[in-house]
């Protein structure tokens, strides 16, 4: 699925420092940045350009010191505590470098943790039967339904990414955040996880993705460059993951 060019989401003017100390180091120095829906983004640029930061402020998990974060014409910094809960946690899904599962949790728990979130002992017996199917459904979509009843250690990295796909995407999240999502794996292992990323967006996902890989970000439908602490004109890539299968 192609996006169809209606904004997602959208960043104006974000700036953000850190303090080291008494010293204040500038992170991001007035970010614009359009999201189509249904597009494929990769955010490319080097280590501590602030890439992280960004997607953090873009998912609600961070605020900026200037500036605003829309999703669909909403401004995030107006949402009240339970709105950006939501937000967080039904709206985005995340995908880290570093997985995140949690080890004393099976493969299947681990993907329906996030239906469990804001829901008591009734509403979760409730609703537990749906969450379990759909978490099995994921789990056979990225490849693990052997896996199932595994914890993350008896896993490898691409496995444990593969979960932690599952789980971002399990409560149908109108937008996925994926933060350097091959940075922990060898290339032919990452390609597995970007051809699924692939598949994930022809089946009308929408994606942004973070990396300092030229290699990965080509495989994303468009780039665009976080240096400087701005995000610098980019490119459609033509040979993207639309063309890319599942291995």
């Amino acid at each position: 699925m192609n996006c169809d060019g209606s904004a997602i989401l959208s960043a104006q003017g974000l700036v953000k420092s850190y303090w080291l100390g008494t010293t204040q180091v500038p992170v991001l120095r007035g970010v614009n940045l359009d999201l189509a829906r249904g597009e494929f983004l990769a955010i490319l640029g080097a280590s501590g350009s602030g890439k992280s930061t960004l997607l953090h402020i873009l998912g609600g998990l961070d605020r900026p010191d200037k500036g605003r974060v829309l999703f669909n014409g909403n401004d995030i910094s107006s949402f009240t505590a339970r709105q950006l809960n939501d937000y967080r946690n039904r709206r985005v899904g995340f995908v880290f470098q570093f997985y995140h599962l949690l080890d004393e949790l099976d493969v299947l728990e681990n993907v329906y943790l996030p239906a469990m979130i804001g829901k008591g002992l009734v509403g979760w017996l409730t609703h537990k039967r749906t969450a379990v199917q759909r978490a099995l459904e994921l789990i056979d979509q990225v490849g693990l339904g052997h896996r199932i009843h595994h914890r993350p250690w008896q896993l490898s990295g691409g496995e444990r990414q593969r979960v932690a796909i599952a789980r971002a995407l399990m409560n149908k999240p109108d937008l996925l955040l994926a933060d350097e999502p091959t940075g922990n794996l060898d290339w032919a292992t990452g390609q597995g996880i970007l051809a699924l990323f692939g598949a994930l967006h022809r089946s009308g996902q929408t994606i942004v993705m973070v990396t300092h890989d030229q290699r990965v970000a080509s495989q994303a439908t468009r780039t665009v460059f976080l240096a400087d602490g701005q995000v610098q004109p980019g490119h459609t890539n033509p040979s993207s993951s639309n063309n890319s299968k599942i291995g």
